[in-house]
Protein backbone atom coordinates (compact mmCIF):
# COMPACT_ATOMS: atom_id res chain seq x y z
CA UNK A 1 0.00 0.00 0.00
CA UNK A 2 1.04 3.67 -0.84
CA UNK A 3 1.87 5.92 1.94
CA UNK A 4 0.31 8.63 0.11
CA UNK A 5 -2.95 6.78 0.20
CA UNK A 6 -2.49 6.15 3.70
CA UNK A 7 -1.67 9.63 4.16
CA UNK A 8 -5.23 10.30 2.59
CA UNK A 9 -7.56 8.04 3.94
CA UNK A 10 -5.75 9.24 7.73
CA UNK A 11 -6.85 12.49 6.61
CA UNK A 12 -10.40 11.89 5.45
CA UNK A 13 -11.33 9.72 8.60
CA UNK A 14 -10.01 12.66 10.54
CA UNK A 15 -12.42 15.05 8.38
CA UNK A 16 -15.21 12.75 8.71
CA UNK A 17 -14.82 11.83 12.34
CA UNK A 18 -14.88 14.90 13.47
CA UNK A 19 -17.89 16.18 11.48
CA UNK A 20 -20.13 13.42 12.55
CA UNK A 21 -18.58 13.34 16.38
CA UNK A 22 -19.60 17.41 16.47
CA UNK A 23 -23.26 16.85 14.16
CA UNK A 24 -24.47 13.66 15.23
CA UNK A 25 -23.30 12.22 18.25
CA UNK A 26 -25.51 13.49 21.24
CA UNK A 27 -23.69 11.76 24.34
CA UNK A 28 -23.83 14.11 27.54
CA UNK A 29 -20.62 12.05 28.81
CA UNK A 30 -18.44 13.82 25.54
CA UNK A 31 -16.49 16.93 26.84
CA UNK A 32 -14.75 19.24 24.13
CA UNK A 33 -12.81 17.72 22.35
CA UNK A 34 -10.33 17.89 19.35
CA UNK A 35 -9.00 14.78 17.02
CA UNK A 36 -5.33 15.80 16.96
CA UNK A 37 -4.18 13.50 14.16
CA UNK A 38 -4.91 9.52 12.69
CA UNK A 39 -2.55 6.74 12.25
CA UNK A 40 -3.61 4.05 9.81
CA UNK A 41 -1.88 0.93 9.42
CA UNK A 42 -0.01 -0.07 5.87
CA UNK A 43 -3.33 -2.16 4.98
CA UNK A 44 -5.83 -0.29 5.84
CA UNK A 45 -7.62 -2.40 8.30
CA UNK A 46 -7.12 -0.31 11.52
CA UNK A 47 -7.19 3.36 12.26
CA UNK A 48 -5.63 4.87 15.98
CA UNK A 49 -7.61 8.25 16.17
CA UNK A 50 -5.64 11.11 18.84
CA UNK A 51 -8.35 12.81 20.71
CA UNK A 52 -7.36 15.67 22.62
CA UNK A 53 -9.89 16.78 25.43
CA UNK A 54 -10.26 19.49 27.57
CA UNK A 55 -11.23 19.09 31.46
CA UNK A 56 -10.20 17.04 34.51
CA UNK A 57 -8.87 13.13 34.26
CA UNK A 58 -12.38 11.94 34.86
CA UNK A 59 -13.55 14.25 31.92
CA UNK A 60 -11.30 12.88 29.61
CA UNK A 61 -12.18 9.42 30.97
CA UNK A 62 -15.56 9.70 30.40
CA UNK A 63 -15.57 11.37 26.91
CA UNK A 64 -12.97 8.11 25.67
CA UNK A 65 -15.83 6.19 27.25
CA UNK A 66 -18.38 7.78 25.63
CA UNK A 67 -16.63 7.79 22.06
CA UNK A 68 -15.13 4.02 22.75
CA UNK A 69 -19.19 2.94 23.06
CA UNK A 70 -20.13 5.04 19.39
CA UNK A 71 -17.02 3.16 18.21
CA UNK A 72 -19.54 1.40 15.60
CA UNK A 73 -21.54 4.62 14.75
CA UNK A 74 -18.19 6.08 13.62
CA UNK A 75 -16.93 3.10 11.94
CA UNK A 76 -20.25 2.50 10.03
CA UNK A 77 -20.92 6.67 9.06
CA UNK A 78 -16.91 6.67 7.85
CA UNK A 79 -17.08 3.27 5.85
CA UNK A 80 -20.47 5.17 3.92
CA UNK A 81 -18.06 8.11 3.50
CA UNK A 82 -14.96 6.46 2.04
CA UNK A 83 -16.19 3.76 0.28
CA UNK A 84 -13.43 1.39 0.75
CA UNK A 85 -13.31 -2.25 0.72
CA UNK A 86 -12.30 -2.50 4.33
CA UNK A 87 -12.83 0.41 6.96
CA UNK A 88 -10.86 0.61 9.40
CA UNK A 89 -11.34 -0.78 12.90
CA UNK A 90 -10.98 2.19 14.92
CA UNK A 91 -8.93 2.69 18.55
CA UNK A 92 -9.48 6.30 20.43
CA UNK A 93 -6.65 7.10 22.10
CA UNK A 94 -5.64 10.27 24.89
CA UNK A 95 -3.24 13.16 23.24
CA UNK A 96 -2.02 15.26 26.02
CA UNK A 97 0.19 16.65 23.59
CA UNK A 98 -1.36 20.48 23.78
CA UNK A 99 -1.75 20.13 27.35
CA UNK A 100 1.62 19.74 27.76
CA UNK A 101 2.43 22.60 25.36
CA UNK A 102 0.37 24.69 27.14
CA UNK A 103 2.09 23.54 30.31
CA UNK A 104 5.57 24.65 28.51
CA UNK A 105 4.40 27.89 27.60
CA UNK A 106 3.18 28.81 31.04
CA UNK A 107 6.71 27.45 32.67
CA UNK A 108 8.30 29.84 30.33
CA UNK A 109 6.52 33.12 30.69
CA UNK A 110 7.47 32.35 34.72
CA UNK A 111 10.59 32.07 33.39
CA UNK A 112 10.66 35.17 31.21
CA UNK A 113 9.18 37.66 33.75
CA UNK A 114 11.30 36.28 36.44
CA UNK A 115 14.39 37.68 34.21
CA UNK A 116 12.98 41.15 33.99
CA UNK A 117 12.72 41.55 38.32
Amino acid sequence: MSERRQQRVAAEIERRASTFIREELKDPRLGFLTITGVDVNADLTHAIIHVSVLGSEEEQEQTLEALRRAKGLIKRDIGDWLRIRTTPDLTFKLDNSLERGARILDLMKTLDTGERE
